[in-house]
């Protein structure tokens, strides 16, 4: 079984600063209007992580950007570009400052304090079947196999499953796309972060353990050969809740916990709640899209 690494060391507590610019550029075959947008481009500030600034740049310009918290309380913004445009691009800045996990995660997390939590307001969606994790008796076989072995302790087990996934699935780009299904994804044992969190989460809910999709970037120092899976990037990742601890980040593209390297934009019950941008136009055009994320750390 593979071993998870930590992060970070637990000694390492001063604060990290990091710039970002996310862009997406739609380009059309033919004109198209009325177009409706939602941006999930806002990362998130709770204790870990605090977002000091933020910026939306919108070609064409959009006559007004609405900014609302979604139901898992995430920033989105809104915005509309009425008239013709054969071309959109997304531009958001920000600057975010990430703070060290101070938490005790030595603490034994025994399975009792799962019990009832699939009644609570808090974790039901967080238990429950979702728009890209559909849960079946496939997935509660398997679970039930990767721990098996393992004792009476939530904390193990989240990380027993993240493991498997290292272990068992190879990072493979283009191996699949935005909508593959998990149980397609799952036989072919290779895919993308996305496709591990889905899967990942699919597990965990499948033993009662409350775990949501989070959408963001991962940062890490370019080595002088980069892998596939080591780079900065848009990145996906979950988070599990342990009972008597709180939400604890997992990362199974890397088989460790995520800590401050990690900057998150948005939390929910998988992808289709997170989108970076869904929106929708008139118009017969065929689309192009390109996404660029540059994430440099400023302190």
């Amino acid at each position: 079984m593979a071993v998870f690494t930590s992060e970070a060391p637990t000694f390492y507590f001063s604060p990290m600063k990091f710039s970002i610019r996310h862009t997406t550029a739609y380009q059309y075959s033919e004109p198209v209007w009325d177009s409706f947008n939602d941006a999930h481009l806002c990362p998130v500030s709770d204790d870990y992580q605090n977002c000091l600034s933020f910026d939306l740049e919108i070609t064409p310009p959009s006559s007004a950007v609405m900014r609302r918290l979604d139901f898992y309380t995430n920033q989105v913004h809104h915005f509309e570009v009425m008239e013709p445009h054969d071309s959109l691009t997304v531009s958001a800045r920000s600057v975010v400052e990430t703070f060290a996990d101070t938490r005790d995660l030595s603490v034994s997390v025994p399975l009792a304090g799962l019990s009832g939590l699939e009644c609570d307001e808090r974790y039901y969606d967080f238990l429950s079947n979702s728009p890209r994790v559909a849960l079946g008796p496939m997935w509660t076989h398997e679970a039930d196999a990767i721990v098996s072995r393992i004792e009476e302790d939530v904390r193990l087990r989240a990380e027993a499953i993240m493991g498997f996934i290292y272990e068992q699935f190879s990072y493979v780009s283009g191996s699949t796309h935005v909508a593959s299904k998990i149980e397609d994804v799952f036989p072919q044992r290779r895919g993308v972060c996305q496709d591990f969190a889905h899967i990942m989460i699919a597990l965990c809910r499948a033993v009662g353990i409350p775990a949501r999709y989070v959408s963001g970037y991962f940062y890490a120092e370019r080595p002088a050969r980069a892998s596939a899976n080591d780079s900065t990037v848009s990145h996906a990742w979950v988070e599990c809740f342990l009972p008597g601890i709180g939400w604890l980040a997992y990362d199974p593209t890397h088989n460790r916990r995520a800590g401050m390297t990690y900057i998150e934009l948005a939390r929910g019950r998988d992808y289709a709640d997170v989108r970076p941008l869904a929106g929708t136009y008139r118009g017969a055009a065929e689309v192009e899209m390109t996404v660029s994320v540059a994430v440099e750390r400023v302190g």
